[in-house]
């Protein structure tokens, strides 16, 4: 069998400003509920995430026996002036409906290009070890579409794909397709269970 290469993407638990519906990109929230994750993989020794709480939170809670490896270039998007605040609070101010109908070239005030926040994402993501063999990570929403945008077999723009709370993005590639750079060969999509020692 070839040498395959995985990655799991996972992203963290609800906030309680998830829960709000609000923007959170840089806020360090913490997670609304901790005690409800269960385990996913008592045997995984190495997860990489983002810096902010919820992410390192989440890892502990899923991954209970890895070291966490906390990367800023794994940080959601940098709202700027829409942090904290939901669409409700936000849907007649003309730079928000401006940034909602063109990401690409409009930005949060204050806050993050698309671009910048594409390219710090895949420069943490391609810096990962070309010689092992399989990687979990636990990032943001935003962090997962940028990096099915790049690398799932399929190409959908950003806002296309889905990134809930309690699904694991699995990604397979051949090593040569890995060290390359290269789209993956195989998506799958689970549901969160626990115990599941995938």
């Amino acid at each position: 069998m070839a040498d395959i290469v995985t990655v799991r993407l996972v992203r963290h638990a609800p906030t309680k400003e998830n829960l709000e519906k609000r923007y959170i990109g840089w806020t360090d929230a913490k997670l609304h509920d901790p005690s409800c994750l269960a385990i996913i993989d008592e045997f995984v020794t190495t997860v990489f995430g983002s810096d902010l709480c919820r992410c390192r939170q989440t890892a502990n809670g899923y991954f209970p026996n890895a070291q966490y490896v906390p990367n800023p270039d794994f940080r959601e998007m940098n709202f700027g002036d829409f942090e904290g605040k939901t669409y409700e609070q936000l849907k007649d101010n003309s730079r928000y409906c401006a940034w909602l109908d063109d990401s690409i070239h409009h930005s949060p005030p204050n806050g993050e290009k698309f671009n910048t926040f594409r390219d710090r994402v895949l420069q943490g993501f391609q810096a990962l070890s070309k010689t092992e063999k399989s990687f979990t990570l636990v990032v943001h929403g935003g962090v997962i579409r940028i990096l099915l945008m790049y690398f799932a077999p399929e190409s959908k723009p950003f806002w296309s794909w889905q990134a809930p709370h309690d699904m694991i993005y699995t990604l397979t590639w051949s090593r040569q397709e890995w060290e390359e750079g290269a789209r993956c060969m195989s998506l799958s999509v689970a549901p969160i269970m626990a115990n599941t020692n995938m």
